[in-house]
């Protein structure tokens, strides 16, 4: 049964299909209600609507799935303890967030909001939101000035995502607020990781965040053109593939 398609459906007619308890139906979809996949109502649950910011995050967070999850393990092993770590936002780093070993001692702060959320109850970390407007498709605020935002801090890392990377190889966006704030992050941090799976290379875009000679680790996935690899590589910029 696919509820986007059938626009709602009833707890007990789930279970039916699904061949589990009602009760395994109501805790999925509290979880899933709470992830904004869907809305829970008093027995069933509604889908969102498919142009819904909500909706279009979680289609991103399927899209090229296995390749970001990869990805995200690969950059969590970057986080150790008793660093302070900055997180934009994106699909891949919320499974980065999600991928988090135990640690000891990090301060957190992030511009998105479903980062924060996973991780203010981790024990070993100091969670901090970075303030801003609200930018609801990517589900996270847009900081016009890091300074204010947070106070000076200079993170040890800066993990940051991009929409596409350009063939002059500066990540760049859709957005300029959000190019804006993707600069920001960069220049709160010692060292930056990209996160940016294959398909977003070799893509344009109107608004340029920065250029990827700043980065200090890209990580992106195997498959890759070679083309686009040499040419990385040739920057200087440390590339490991997931």
């Amino acid at each position: 049964m696919e509820l986007q398609r059938v626009g709602q459906a009833r707890t007990s007619q789930l279970a039916e299909f699904f061949e589990v308890s009602e009760v395994t139906i109501r805790s999925d979809l509290e979880i899933m209600d709470a992830k904004k996949q869907l809305i829970k109502t008093h027995g069933g649950a509604i889908a969102l609507p498919a142009d819904s910011p909500a909706a279009a995050f979680e289609e991103r967070m399927q899209r090229n799935f296995d390749a970001k999850r990869r990805i995200a393990q690969l950059a969590a092993r970057q986080i150790i303890d008793n660093q302070s770590i900055v997180f934009d936002s994106g699909s891949t780093l919320l499974q980065v967030a999600m991928q988090m070993p135990p640690v000891s001692n990090v301060v957190v702060a992030t511009t998105a909001m479903n980062i924060a959320q996973h991780l203010m109850y981790r024990p070993g970390l100091d969670v901090h939101m970075i303030g801003g407007r609200v930018f609801p498709s990517t589900v996270s605020t847009i900081v016009s000035d890091s300074d204010k935002a947070l106070g000076g801090l200079v993170a040890h890392q800066a993990f940051v995502s991009a929409h596409a990377i350009d063939q002059s190889f500066d990540v760049v966006d859709v957005s300029e607020d959000i190019a804006r704030t993707k600069r920001n992050l960069v220049r709160m941090a010692r060292r930056v990781v990209l996160v940016a799976d294959s398909s977003k290379w070799d893509i344009g875009a109107s608004s340029k965040a920065f250029s990827v000679s700043r980065v200090d680790l890209i990580i992106t996935d195997s498959n890759m053109p070679h083309s686009i690899r040499n040419r990385v590589e040739k920057l200087g910029v440390e590339v490991r593939y997931a």
